[in-house]
């Protein structure tokens, strides 16, 4: 009996650490400043772009800022379907650290 109690606690604590790294995937996946992938350098938004996106084409690289003073930098492409795509990246780890 204490094997079905141990087996089934595991479970869920797989079911819950399952579920809690699906989330963090989808959750910031760049489609906007709230979902904001985070980077600590320009160099590592250009790999994730390539990774999500590599045959786009850019179209322009802006600074925003959130309301509450919190910098983003906000990449725009051109997908081969013509389509225009654009991620946000959440810079504040570096960001003024020049």
């Amino acid at each position: 009996m204490r094997n079905i109690k141990y087996i089934f606690v595991i479970a869920i604590c797989f079911t819950f650490l399952n579920c809690a790294s699906t989330q963090n995937q989808t959750s910031n996946d760049g489609s906007s400043m709230e979902k904001a992938i985070k980077v600590g350098s320009v160099e590592q938004e250009y790999k994730i772009v390539r990774e999500k996106c590599g045959d786009c084409k850019m179209k322009s690289q802006g600074l925003t800022f959130n309301d509450k003073d919190k910098p983003f930098d906000v990449l725009t492409f051109i997908k081969p379907t013509g389509e225009e795509v654009k991620y946000y990246f959440d810079i504040s780890k570096f960001y003024g650290n020049f």
